[in-house]
C-alpha cells in the first residue's frame, strides 16, 4: 500500500470533510422539501383512508391525532426530525408496521437488482468503450460508439418496456433477475462506454503509447492495459456516481417488471399517500447519494495526485 505524505493526507481529509458537510446539507434539504411538499401539495392520508374504506368517519379524527396531523406543521416537522435522530422513521399508514422494518424487508431485493445491474453496466460499458477506441476506424468500432450513444439517450422505462415485450414473446419470465438487471445495467453502460472511449482514444494517441509502438510493441492486451491505466481514476469515480443513480433506475425497473423492492415500494407509497414510507425512502436515498459522492471524491483523490495538489 502506498503511503501518502502528511500534507496530502491532510488535504484529502479536509476535502472529504467539506464534502461530508455539503452532503449533510443536501440530505437535510431533501428531507425538508419532501416533508413540506407531501403535506402542502399531497393528498391528506386520512382522506385517502376514508376513500378506500380503510377507516370510518368516526375514527378519522382519532387517526389524525395518532399520526400527529392535528398539530401545527412546524411542530410535525420538529417531531419528524427528532424521530430521525433517534432512528425512528415512524409507522406506516397502511400496514401499521414500523417504516424501517418495511424498508429493510424490501431492501435485499433492490440491492440484488442494483448490484447485478452495476456489474452488467461496468462490463458492457468497458466492452463498448474499448471496442470503439481500439477499432475506431472499423465498422465494429463505429457500431460500438453508436450503441453507447443510443443507450445514453434511451430512458429506462422505454428499454424496460421493450425488454418486457421481448421476453413475453419468447415466453421468458421478466420477473427473473437477468432481464431487469440487464435493462438497469445498460442504462448506465452508455455513460461508462463514452468515458472509456474518449479517454482511451486520447491515451492511445499519447506520446508514451506512440513511443512504445515505435519500439516495436504491437497492439496487444499489454499495450491496452498501459493505455487504460491513466483513465482509471475518472472511471472509478464515474462508477461510484452511477451506483447512486441506480436507485432511481430501480423505481422504474421494479415497476415495469413487477418486482419487489424499494422502487416499487416508493411508487405504492406515493400513490397511497403513505407519508411515512415515502419520507423513509427519501432519507435512505439521500444517505446513499451522499455516501456515493463522498466515496467517488475519495477514490478520485487517492488515484489522481493532481487532485490532491489542488485540493
Amino acid at each position: 500500500m502506498v503511503s501518502l505524505p502528511y500534507r496530502s493526507r491532510t488535504r484529502i481529509l479536509t476535502q472529504l470533510l467539506q464534502r461530508l458537510g455539503l452532503g449533510f446539507l443536501t440530505a437535510f434539504a431533501a428531507l425538508t422539501l419532501t416533508f413540506f411538499i407531501l403535506r402542502l401539495i399531497g393528498t391528506d392520508p386520512v382522506d385517502s383512508l376514508l376513500a378506500q374504506g380503510l377507516t370510518s368517519a368516526e375514527q378519522a379524527e382519532s387517526v389524525r391525532q395518532e399520526l400527529g396531523l392535528d398539530q401545527p406543521l412546524l411542530t410535525q416537522y420538529v417531531e419528524y426530525l427528532s424521530g430521525l435522530l433517534r432512528g425512528d422513521f415512524g409507522i406506516s399508514l397502511y400496514t401499521q408496521r414500523p417504516v424501517l422494518q418495511t424498508i429493510l424487508e424490501q431492501f435485499r431485493w433492490t440491492v440484488e437488482l442494483a448490484l447485478t445491474g452495476l456489474v452488467i453496466g461496468i462490463l458492457s460499458g468497458l466492452a463498448m468503450g474499448v471496442t470503439a477506441a481500439w477499432w475506431e476506424n472499423r465498422f465494429i468500432g463505429s457500431f460500438a460508439a453508436t450503441l453507447a450513444s443510443l443507450l445514453t439517450a434511451l430512458p429506462v422505462a422505454f428499454t424496460g418496456i421493450l425488454a418486457l415485450w421481448f421476453t413475453r414473446d419468447l415466453g421468458i419470465s421478466g420477473s427473473k433477475i437477468v432481464m431487469p438487471a440487464s435493462v438497469l445495467g445498460l442504462s448506465i453502460s452508455g455513460a461508462i462506454a463514452r468515458l472509456v472511449y474518449s479517454n482511451l482514444l486520447e491515451s492511445l494517441h499519447g506520446p508514451y503509447i506512440l513511443a512504445a509502438q515505435a519500439r516495436g510493441i504491437q497492439r496487444s492486451f499489454r499495450l491496452l492495459w498501459h493505455a487504460l491505466r491513466p483513465i482509471l481514476p475518472a472511471l472509478v469515480s464515474l462508477i461510484a456516481l452511477e451506483a447512486a443513480f441506480l436507485f432511481a433506475g430501480t423505481v422504474v425497473t421494479e415497476t415495469v417488471f413487477s418486482r419487489p423492492g424499494l422502487g416499487r415500494l416508493m411508487v405504492r407509497a406515493i400513490l397511497d399517500g403513505d407519508y411515512q414510507i415515502t419520507q423513509g425512502l427519501v432519507a435512505l436515498a439521500a444517505l446513499f447519494y451522499t455516501a456515493s459522492h463522498i466515496i467517488a471524491d475519495w477514490l478520485a483523490l487517492m488515484f489522481d495526485p493532481r487532485l490532491r495538489e489542488t485540493a
